[in-house]
C-alpha cells in the first residue's frame, strides 16, 4: 500500500448525501483509492526488469492445448477483413516461412536456401492475415486495483495475451498508449522479436496522470493508414458522450473495432462499507463518501454508463465487453473469442 492510499484511512462522520453533484461522487469513485475494512486496495502497478513479465507461460501453454483457439483467433477477429492488394510486393522484410508447392518462385530466398539447402519464401509486413493495433489506456485511474491486481496490470496481461495469440497466427500487431493525449505509437510487425518490444513498451510507460479519450482517440485514428483490427483496453472513465463519439469515429473509417470496457470488482459492485476518503487519482481530489448512502445511486449510473456503452457501440457494429478483473484474463479473453466466433461464424 502506498502513501497516497494509506492516507485515506482517516474515519470522519460526513455523510455521502452532502449536496453534491452524483457526477462528482461517481467520477471520485470510480478513480478513487481508499483504504477501509477488508477491501485491499492497490495503485501499485507492476515494477520489473523483465518485459514478459506481462506473458504467463502456464497461460499461454494452456491456449496452445485448445485445439479450437487459434481458429477462433482466425475466424473470430480475423474474418470479414480484406486481404491486402498489396501482397508480396512490400519492401519490407517480416519473416520467412516454408515453401509449399504453388508458391511463386519469385519470393524464394535463394540465400537461405544456399546455406540451410531448405527452401523458404521471404514474407513482407502485407502478407499477414491482418494488421492489428491495441490501444491501451495508461491514464491514472487506471492504477486503481483490489486484491494486488491493478486494473493497469490486467490489461497489459490481456494485451500481452491477445498480442501473443496474433503473433501466432502470423499477424501483424502494433500498439498505442494513450491518456490525455497519445503517449506512444508502436507500428504494426509479426517479427519474432516484436512481442518483446510491445511489452517492453507497457513496462517502461506506467499509468500516470489525466484521462483525453476522446482526443487521444481521434488524435490515433488519423495515424491507422490502412484498415486494421483496433483492440480498445481501457476502463472508459471519461466524459462518456464524447468517448463513444471517439470511438464510433474509429468504426466509421471501416476498421473492425473491439473495446474492452476494464473494470475492478469493487468499481462495479461497490461493496465498500462504512465511511471513507476517496482521492482521485487523477486529478488528487479528495472527497469523503460514506458508501452506504450513495450505493444504490452509484450502482444505478453504473448500469446507465455500461448499458450506454452496449447500446452506442453496437449500434455502429462494434464489439463492446465488460470486464471484471475478477475473472482472469485469459478466461474472459477466450469467452470473449468463443462468442464473437459465433456471432461472425
Amino acid at each position: 500500500m502506498n502513501d497516497s492510499a494509506a492516507a485515506s484511512t482517516k474515519p470522519h462522520n460526513r455523510a455521502g448525501g452532502s449536496g453534491l453533484p452524483l457526477r462528482r461522487w461517481f467520477d471520485c469513485a470510480m478513480r478513487g483509492v481508499l483504504d477501509h475494512g477488508p477491501t485491499r486496495v492497490t495503485t501499485e502497478v507492476r515494477r520489473s526488469a523483465d518485459p514478459f513479465c506481462y506473458l504467463d507461460p502456464a497461460v499461454v501453454t494452456r491456449f496452445a492445448k485448445l485445439p479450437l483457439m487459434s481458429r477462433m483467433v482466425v475466424e473470430g477477429f480475423i474474418s470479414g477483413l480484406h486481404k491486402s492488394p498489396f501482397r508480396g510486393f512490400s519492401a519490407e522484410f517480416a519473416d520467412h516461412r516454408e515453401y509449399v508447392p504453388g508458391d511463386d518462385l519469385k519470393f524464394l530466398d535463394w540465400l537461405l536456401f544456399a546455406r540451410t539447402d531448405h527452401y523458404y519464401i521471404k514474407r513482407s509486413e502485407e502478407e499477414t492475415n491482418v494488421r492489428c493495433f491495441v490501444l491501451l489506456d495508461r491514464s491514472g485511474s487506471m492504477a486503481f486495483g483490489t486484491n494486488n491486481l491493478t486494473k493497469w496490470d490486467y490489461s497489459c496481461f490481456l494485451a500481452s495475451c491477445l498480442a501473443y495469440l496474433m503473433f501466432k497466427q502470423q499477424d501483424a500487431v502494433g500498439l498505442a498508449l494513450f491518456s490525455a493525449k497519445p503517449d506512444a505509437l508502436v507500428p504494426p510487425r509479426c517479427r519474432s522479436t516484436h512481442l518483446h518490444h510491445l511489452m517492453r513498451v507497457m513496462v517502461q510507460n506506467p499509468p500516470a496522470g489525466p484521462s483525453n479519450l476522446p482526443a487521444s482517440l481521434q488524435t490515433l485514428v488519423r495515424r491507422l493508414k490502412r484498415r486494421s483490427l483496433v483492440v480498445i483496453i481501457s476502463d472508459l472513465i471519461d466524459e462518456p458522450k464524447e468517448t463513444l463519439r471517439a470511438i464510433r469515429l474509429i468504426g466509421a473509417h471501416r476498421h473492425d473495432v473491439v473495446v474492452f470496457h476494464v473494470q475492478d470488482a469493487t468499481e462495479i459492485e461497490f461493496t465498500f462499507e462504512g465511511a471513507a476518503l476517496f482521492r482521485d487519482l487523477e486529478t488528487g481530489e479528495e472527497l469523503e463518501v460514506d458508501p452506504s448512502t450513495i450505493r444504490q445511486a452509484y450502482l444505478a449510473k453504473f448500469q446507465e454508463l455500461t448499458a450506454f456503452y452496449q447500446k452506442g457501440l453496437t449500434e455502429a457494429g462494434i464489439d463492446y465487453q465488460l470486464i471484471n478483473t475478477r475473472q482472469p484474463y485469459d478466461l474472459a479473453l477466450a469467452a470473449y473469442l468463443r462468442r464473437r466466433a459465433r456471432m461472425r461464424g
